[in-house]
């Protein structure tokens, strides 16, 4: 049976492409707007990228030149973030990138679209029009909230995950999991992969540091006064709440109207033994999140979240720390394309 090809739109470093290229698909082409992603995606794939703002493409004319049987759309989803949205950014221009997907499988016309975005994207517009678009075409589809810890990633993850074919398509069970979770038996499940299981094996380093054997086992300088708090957390899960309240930031003793600290989670340590929280573009900087190690006084290195991430150390990333750091955090994790199309295409 010949591969599936398939042309990846906003593409990034790859994630995606890496994932269902593991499932035994051909990648073909892809397109997005950062030069560093481009060059990056082109290192690892070796295959043509369409460095260009997708709401001025020409689909049509790019279209002609991509013999591709999926079309993948993981466009940007920071404007549909529960973050962004309240503080008024349901607005962002980029969300329309999800109507300009739709405009791109309705040329394309492929056999079989994957789509994925956060939760929130199923109530915008765009996405009204991307399953309007799928009904009038004829495509069988379905589309649900996947947890990436369920299927193997060290990482909850929650995003929404559209597959539309020519037959009934369905998305794939989950693999890991608590035990006990809905529609699976308790013997069904294997547990889910840990933060050790991912960075356990990976020598330590100092905040500002890099390791001499390994360029992104980099960790970003911190200042002294973060330093301080991060060394009276408790090691293995940790909060700043378990520190004294002297060392917190000013801003981290402001309250919600219930009576909560803002924030809660910033500066908290990871688990050894549970699977990380989502990695975001800021996985690097302690107080963008439970992003502190779960033994060391840093941060995350770029190699930790990469392994987060299910990219491979052999993947070659270009570009400056911040550049890496927002490509690794922007990705699809690249296991759970592989799972969800290892189970479409069995």
């Amino acid at each position: 049976m010949a591969k599936l090809k398939f042309f990846d739109v906003f593409c990034g470093a790859g994630g995606t492409s890496l994932g269902l290229k593991a499932a035994g698909l051909k990648p073909v082409a892809g397109l997005d707007i950062s030069p560093i992603c481009a060059k990056t995606y082109r290192s690892n794939f070796r295959i043509k990228v369409y460095v260009m703002d997708a709401f001025n493409s020409n689909f049509t004319e790019i279209l002609k030149d991509i013999d591709a049987d999926v079309l993948v759309g993981c466009p940007p989803c920071q404007g549909f973030s529960r973050l962004k949205v309240s503080r008024g950014a349901q607005n962002d221009p980029r969300n329309g990138l999800v109507e300009v997907f739709a405009k791109a499988v309705s040329i394309m016309k492929p056999t079989y679209v994957l789509f994925e975005n956060v939760p929130r994207v199923e109530k915008h517009p765009g996405f009204k029009k991307l399953i309007s678009v799928l009904e009038e075409l004829g495509y069988n589809y379905i589309y649900g909230k996947l947890n990436a810890a369920d299927y193997g990633v060290p990482q909850r993850r929650i995003r929404l995950v559209l597959v539309a074919g020519p037959s009934r398509v369905e998305l794939p069970p989950p693999g890991h999991g608590k035990p006990g979770s809905p529609k699976v038996r308790r013997g069904d499940l294997k547990p889910w992969r840990t933060v050790r299981e991912a960075i356990g094996d990976l020598p330590p380093v100092e905040h500002g540091e890099t390791h001499p054997d390994d360029r992104l086992h980099s960790a970003k300088r911190l200042p002294d006064h973060w330093l301080r708090l991060i060394r009276a957390i408790p090691k293995n899960g940790g909060t700043r709440l378990d520190a004294p309240m002297d060392l917190w930031l000013p801003t981290h003793k402001k309250k919600r109207r219930d009576g909560q600290f803002v924030y809660p989670d910033v500066f908290g340590r990871l688990h050894w033994d549970k699977p990380a929280p989502t990695i975001t573009t800021g996985f690097t900087d302690p107080s963008k999140g439970r992003y502190v190690h779960p033994e060391q006084d840093r941060g995350l290195t770029l190699r930790e979240g990469a392994r987060l991430q299910t990219f491979p150390d052999d993947f070659k990333f270009h570009g400056s720390y911040t550049q890496i750091a927002r490509q690794i955090g922007e990705a699809f994790p690249p296991l759970l394309a592989q799972k969800i199309f290892e189970y479409i295409t069995r």
